[in-house]
């Protein structure tokens, strides 16, 4: 009877124990995806923007891998922003250059309708890779220790340097320059006499509220392109401007 009521107790127990068990068991796999849902929330929480990349944070763009996505530094537009941190006076020159031979191109087809002229186009396009190019990096890269405070007054003091002490020398010597190169350096003071001035005028124009909007918002390392984007139209009219006739008298 003893030994029975023993073997009874026993088994009860044994019962039991396996039953906390089982419970315990299904509890930890009842919690095991909570728990890497809440390790899923805090990576979410604390590791950035998806794709690996900073957030909102201000600072110099850089280019990420990932995917093409909007905002992404990807493609070509990544290795555009990977050759201006590596190497950007040769990026900055060689788009330079690529844009005076497109505003030349245009010019010539566009505005003034007559034959293409493949030498007038890349004596314009060695024009911006040798000289226009150079210049702008070498001048926007001391502009902005010539001016080193921010806000409205930064941006004003830049915008007047720019336009009022580098623009008016600039043209003068483009134009002095490809007059030059073209062969007719005897036609470089009346060149300036007739054409420097109206051409002034239409750099205000243009680059007054155009410079404004870079300095103002546009981050120094790609401040050349966006000089670069708008010297598109420019260059239409440069290239038409410099290849005027001189009226001699």
């Amino acid at each position: 009877m003893y030994s029975l009521a023993s073997r009874i107790l026993g088994t009860s127990l044994g019962a039991a124990a396996h039953q906390r068990q089982l419970v315990t068991r299904g509890h930890a796999l009842f919690q095991y995806p909570r728990t890497l849902l809440s390790r899923s929330n805090r990576n979410r929480m604390t590791g950035g923007s998806p794709g690996g990349g900073n957030g909102s944070g201000g600072g110099r763009p850089r280019a990420t891998s990932g995917g093409s996505e909007p905002g992404d530094n990807s493609g070509l537009w990544g290795t555009y922003l990977r050759l201006l941190e590596t190497n950007p006076f040769l990026t900055r020159t060689v788009t330079c250059a690529l844009l005076n031979g497109l505003g030349d191109v245009f010019a010539q087809l566009v505005i003034e309708g007559g034959a293409f002229d493949a030498k007038r186009a890349t004596t314009f396009t060695l024009l911006g890779l040798l000289f226009i190019g150079p210049i702008l990096y070498v001048w926007y890269s001391l502009l902005g220790k010539l001016v080193p405070f921010s806000g409205l007054g930064g941006v004003l003091a830049s915008l007047a340097l720019d336009q009022v002490a580098f623009a008016p020398l600039f043209i003068a010597s483009i134009m002095s320059v490809l007059t030059l190169v073209e062969g007719t350096p005897d036609l470089i003071r009346p060149k300036l006499e007739q054409d420097l001035v109206p051409a002034i005028k239409v750099n205000w124009m243009l680059w007054v509220p155009a410079q404004y909007i870079n300095f103002k918002f546009v981050p120094p390392n790609l401040r050349v392109l966006a000089v670069n984007v708008v010297a598109l139209i420019w260059n239409v009219y440069m290239s038409w401007q410099s290849h005027k006739v001189v009226v001699t008298k």
